[in-house]
């Protein structure tokens, strides 16, 4: 009789100890998953802005001079719309941010100066357009809270200008 009953309670151990194991290994698996999904959103949305930045950089890079010169519906050169329209589409999802654009102009002593691209700063004859920096800076929206991080998302592309 002491026999079966002890041999009873050693399989309610068992029981018991398999039960603890799966609520710790459960806690275990939620801290090394949760910020390993957090940093997997952030690497592919910086590797997605970081694609449609280059998609932008690499049109603006050849664009023709024309549309260099002509001001598009939002005032700046009308490149710089089709390259923003650009970045819209390969961000789908997320909120793109304006491009920033920085033109490089060969100076008439052989200088590069670097300004903000406009249309009048394109048109004058003394310069010549040589290098795009294309920029783009936003805040990383965690998928876990909802709000705002310190992280921040910034890809700079330098591109050499071919436009004729």
């Amino acid at each position: 009789m002491r026999r079966t009953f002890h041999a009873a309670r050693l399989r309610t151990q068992r029981g018991a100890v398999a039960v603890e194991a799966a609520i710790v290994f459960t806690v275990l698996v939620l801290f090394a998953t949760l910020p390993s999904i957090y940093w997997a959103i952030y690497f592919y949305r910086y590797s997605a802005a970081q694609k449609g930045l280059h998609h932008a950089a690499l049109y603006l890079s050849t664009a023709p001079k024309v549309e260099m010169e002509v001001e598009g519906p939002d005032g700046n050169p009308a490149a710089l719309t089709l390259a923003q329209n650009i970045l819209d589409s390969e961000m789908a999802g997320m909120r793109p941010p304006d491009i920033e654009v920085l033109c490089g102009y060969r100076q008439a002593s052989g200088n590069v100066s670097w300004r903000f691209c406009t249309t009048t700063n394109n048109r004058l004859s003394s310069q010549a357009l040589t290098r795009l920096s294309v920029a783009i800076s936003m805040n990383y929206i965690s998928p876990l809270t909802g709000g705002e991080s310190d992280l921040w998302i910034a890809p700079t592309i330098e591109v050499p200008y071919v436009g004729n």
